[in-house]
């Protein structure tokens, strides 16, 4: 009992734990994962999602950030929890390009 303590002690002091439990340095997309190319006039915009998750959000191919993933996770959620329903909704018909996504 008394090594259980100790290495619990010692494993907390070291900083392990925090490391243990911190989300990954860089976000991975998941296998299956879909491509959504949508051209709007001289704007291009890329979504990278899988069924109600985005995970990277492109415009004219300039990355965007963490506030612009939670817009359109919100409005995929509105939509049917579908990121597909919703590039439906924001985007006319033959404005979007799906494909399967492969990362580089």
């Amino acid at each position: 009992m008394l090594v259980v303590i100790l290495s619990t002690v010692i494993l907390m002091g070291c900083g392990l734990r925090e490391r243990l439990l911190a989300p990954p340095d860089e976000m991975e997309v998941p296998d299956g994962s879909l491509i959504a190319v949508c051209t709007v006039g001289d704007d291009i915009y890329t979504h990278v999602y899988k069924d109600d998750g985005i995970y990277q959000y492109f415009i004219n191919d300039v990355l965007q950030g963490d506030e612009e993933l939670n817009n359109i996770q919100e409005q995929a959620f509105l939509n049917g929890e579908s990121v597909a329903n919703y590039l439906n909704i924001a985007f006319n018909s033959g404005e979007c390009i799906i494909s399967d996504y492969y990362d580089e």
